[in-house]
């Protein structure tokens, strides 16, 4: 705004300025003339002293417009100023027109009120005036000249005077109207600028918050005894399913323990992602303190945790923890409301690991449920988890994909390379999905390579070593 004023500034004063050079030159010229006695008279006026005051007139104009101009020009002024100044000199404008139309000068048939409605117009096409200063403006001016009108100093009153000078208010409502116009569209534009600025720094925040939020996650782990990736679409930037993984060598130095823990976060959006970023504390801590933790335990201290923070605030999570430890060929898992898991095996078969507990946060300690479950997790097996924005898609009938779509999908899609699941399962769901995901979507898959060092093959010195003690003596 105060660019544009400045600018908008030069240019009224600038274009009133310069008409107030041509007139001014042209009235020189003819007093100039009058004086060496070309000319007598000036259209119906004579060149004598009232002649004189009148170009004085003119050229006080003509200054104060150029002084305007210059003011505005080598200096930066402040906004509230600036407007002030652009009200005053044409509400000196409009008393001076006023006067010249009161006093009878010579040449002042265009004074008065029309002179006035020039400079008032044309400011309000330039200068961004409001509607209210506008009026300020008007009525300062309206005011005198109604004053003159009505009062001796411009003869006695008459009907004529009185609707004259209501008439010459009929002369201010065009620029009035210019004012309204131009305030409503900067107002719209201002709002418009305002809002599509804030919109960039939002998506901006969202842009980083999104880099942090996914920061959070684990690299696929595509070595090892175990192994897992995932998937991950968020229906926003960013949104309220997490998945954690703690990965810790067993105490006998065999193969590492893989825990991983699945979590959806009720809501959408920053504030499912702000509880995310909770829990992934949370969840620090507790395999910090305890790398081989159970799932139950997992389960029943998050339950604890979201039922004295979040639950007070109707926010509560779905959660499945698994524990493999291939050592043992063992699974073992824990599921608190989460949609139900699969487990293939790899002769093909299909298991279905269904919830355990309640969902974290809806009952206290006393009633939640910490039960474990343990089956067996052969090398070739895989567990299939994902999140309810899989199995609440919707066709365009408005069908849900459901879990027997899911379980349809993995019976039907055939044998399927490792560790690519993840995004077979979310090529189905969009395709099955009429439109943009109503919710966020996590499929991740644990597996076992069909060759794992778990069966080790003896070294060359232990083969050698069993010959020579099975043919010795």
């Amino acid at each position: 705004m105060g660019s544009l004023l400045s600018r908008r500034f030069r240019w009224f004063t600038g274009i009133m300025g310069a008409l107030g050079v041509i007139s001014t030159g042209f009235l020189l010229v003819f007093v100039f003339a009058a004086l060496t006695g070309d000319l007598e008279t000036v259209g119906k006026h004579p060149v004598d002293g009232k002649m004189s005051l009148t170009l004085g007139v003119f050229v006080l104009w003509t200054v104060m417009y150029i002084a305007g101009f210059v003011y505005a020009s080598f200096r930066k002024h402040d906004t509230t100023k600036l407007v002030k100044l652009s009200m005053l000199i044409v509400i000196i404008d409009g008393l001076m027109n006023v006067a010249l139309r009161a006093s009878n000068l010579p040449l002042t048939e265009m004074s008065g009120m029309l002179g006035f409605f020039l400079s008032f117009t044309t400011a309000t096409c330039f200068l961004p005036w409001t509607v209210r200063q506008a009026i300020l403006v008007a009525g300062a001016v309206l005011g005198v000249n109604a004053f003159c009108r009505l009062t001796p100093i411009d003869g006695s009153f008459t009907w004529a005077s009185f609707f004259g000078a209501l008439a010459t208010m009929l002369l201010v409502m065009p620029g009035i109207f210019i004012a309204w116009y131009r305030s409503s569209s900067r107002l719209r534009e201002s709002q418009f600028y305002f809002l599509q600025r804030r919109y960039g720094e939002v998506r901006r925040e969202l842009t980083d918050a999104r880099r942090i939020h996914e920061a959070m996650f684990p690299a696929p782990q595509t070595s090892g005894d175990v192994r897992f990736t995932y998937r991950y679409q968020p229906m926003r930037q960013i949104g309220g399913d997490y998945l954690h993984i703690n990965s810790c060598p067993n105490h006998d130095g065999s193969q590492d323990t893989l825990s991983v823990v699945v979590l959806d976060v009720t809501g959408h959006g920053i504030p499912a992602a702000l509880t995310v970023n909770r829990l992934y504390g949370e969840l620090a801590r507790l395999y910090a303190e305890d790398p081989f933790i159970e799932p139950g335990e997992v389960l029943a201290l998050l339950n604890r945790y979201v039922r004295l923070t979040m639950a007070s605030h109707s926010v509560f999570v779905t959660g499945l923890v698994v524990k493999v430890d291939p050592s043992k060929h063992e699974m073992v898992y824990a599921n608190a409301g989460h949609p139900p898991a699969f487990h293939i095996r790899a002769d093909g078969s299909i298991d279905q690991i269904d919830s355990t507990t309640f969902l974290l946060g809806a009952v206290d300690d006393d009633t939640f449920e910490s039960k474990t479950v343990s089956v067996e997790f052969a090398n070739g097996d895989r567990f299939i988890a994902y999140t309810d924005g899989a199995t609440e898609a919707r066709n365009s009938d408005g069908k849900m994909l459901g879990i027997r779509g899911m379980q349809g999908i993995l019976s039907s899609s055939g044998l399927q390379a490792e560790g690519s699941w993840p995004a077979t399962l979310l090529g189905h769901v969009d395709a099955f999905r009429n439109g943009p995901p109503d919710d966020d979507t996590l499929v991740i898959e644990i597996y076992r390579p069909v060759s794992s060092s778990s069966q080790r093959m003896p070294s060359a010195r232990e083969v050698y070593s069993d010959d020579a003690e099975a043919i010795s003596p």
